[in-house]
């Protein structure tokens, strides 16, 4: 038998919020269909389940899991609703995920190391149609009880909805390592910390460096100010790149109250920061080196001049960038810039509008981006959700959700079908 005939109709890597709204539209049009998770459904999700969402629930939910769940019959979130990540995990994406089992087939422990044609280089038959006629090959290293074993996966078409969250980039300039910073990794919380809640004793009375100037450094330095004014001894330096005189400036006509709250709050403590905290602009991280079982010697280039200062804690809140390592055997059109394929990358980068004085909108209307954009060079491969936009971190979880109904329709795939692939 041939490959083709033993293929899936469709593999999803990642199993949060985009892979599982691609899952509920595969149910309902009868695909024959595997979603490949490295670690649990909605992991990410569950490490920054503290954090409450600035967008509403009805923005957070797809309209294909929402008719899954809706059929089920359960009781689902207010659409105005501002969940918690916990909330929403807990609520919409692991019962979407549970009732999507018997219909799709979901492998968690199961991460992809890689995917390619199952006969076909990454340089024959450029750009042509003709690659599709070999289904796409997905090596699986699938996590068992006390082993690990390597298997693959067949398909005629894949999507990669496997997000950033597990990729943070270094904090060092121009986004390379600092000295010392490898190997201090593991002293360094690239997340968003819970300094309030589950982690409040690594930085209760101790000295933390911020780095970072959007709305996850934001959210640390609004955590860490409460934690300073309670907690005496709590000290915290928030350094910060860009030359600006507050840390975050406010987007216009903001249709998030809650993200206009943050960034106020977020200029209000570095303007008169807690005693014995700053915030410092025009800041990079040079250098850190591990001092004794505790602190931490950074070198800090501050407004041109090197200060060096010691911290008992790091973060890290510097954004994520995709991994193209999955697909380097596959013609992948990467912008230069941002990493994320470039289709998506140049409809950003329009609907954003030049670089000027004013930020922009992170609320980018999905209708600007459009099922073009998606194409890559190689056929019926698609990069959906989070990782679509590489670097950039104006993602919002429905802009995945409508590019996976434009991914739908540009493979036909909106009628209900079944090739009795299984």
């Amino acid at each position: 038998m041939r490959t083709m005939d033993l293929a899936m109709d469709l593999a999803i890597i990642g199993g949060g919020p985009v892979g599982l709204e691609a899952a509920a539209r595969a149910a309902r049009a009868g695909l024959a269909t595997v979603l490949l998770e490295a670690g649990e459904v909605a992991d990410h999700v569950r490490a920054w389940g503290w954090l409450r969402l600035f967008s509403p629930f009805g923005w957070n939910a797809g309209p294909a899991g929402l008719e899954v769940l809706r059929g089920q019959g359960g009781e689902l979130p207010a659409a105005e609703a501002l969940l918690t990540g916990a909330e929403l995990r807990t609520h919409y994406l692991l019962p979407l995920a549970a009732a999507l089992r018997s219909r799709v087939e979901v492998r968690e422990g199961a991460r992809v190391r890689g995917v390619a044609r199952a006969d076909r280089l990454k340089g024959e038959a450029l750009g042509q149609a003709a690659r599709a006629e070999q289904p796409f090959r997905l090596l699986v290293e699938e996590r068992g009880e006390e082993s690990r074993a390597e298997t693959e996966v067949f398909a005629r078409a894949v999507f990669d909805c496997s997000g950033t969250y597990g990729r943070p980039n270094w904090a060092g300039p121009g986004g390379t390592p600092a000295i010392g910073e490898r190997s201090a990794r593991r002293a360094i919380e690239y997340r968003i910390p819970d300094v309030l809640g589950a982690q409040r004793g690594r930085y209760a009375a101790r000295r933390t460096l911020l780095l970072g100037n959007g709305h996850s450094a934001a959210t640390t330095a609004c955590g860490l100010g409460a934690l300073a004014r309670a907690v005496p001894g709590t000290r915290f330096t928030w350094a910060s790149r860009e030359a600006h005189s507050v840390p975050l400036r406010a987007i216009p006509d903001d249709p998030l109250p809650e993200r206009v709250k943050l960034t106020r709050r977020a200029n209000a403590i570095a303007a008169e920061p807690p005693p014995g905290c700053e915030w410092l602009s025009r800041s990079r991280l040079l250098a850190v080196r591990q001092a004794d079982s505790r602190g931490l010697e950074v070198d800090l280039e501050v407004a041109g001049a090197v200060r060096r200062d010691r911290f008992d804690r790091i973060v890290a809140t510097v954004g994520y960038e995709p991994d193209d390592d999955l697909y380097r055997q596959l013609q992948v059109h990467a912008c230069y810039a941002s990493l994320g394929p470039m289709g998506v990358s140049a409809a950003l980068l329009a609907a954003q509008g030049p670089p000027g004085d004013a930020p922009a909108d992170c609320c980018i209307d999905p209708d600007a981006l459009g099922p073009e954009t998606l194409r890559n060079p190689e056929p019926d491969f698609f990069i959906l959700g989070a990782k679509s936009f590489g670097k950039n971190s104006a993602f919002l979880m429905r802009t995945g959700y409508e590019q996976v109904a434009d991914a739908f329709a540009l493979l036909g795939w909106n009628a209900a079908r079944a090739t009795g692939a299984r």
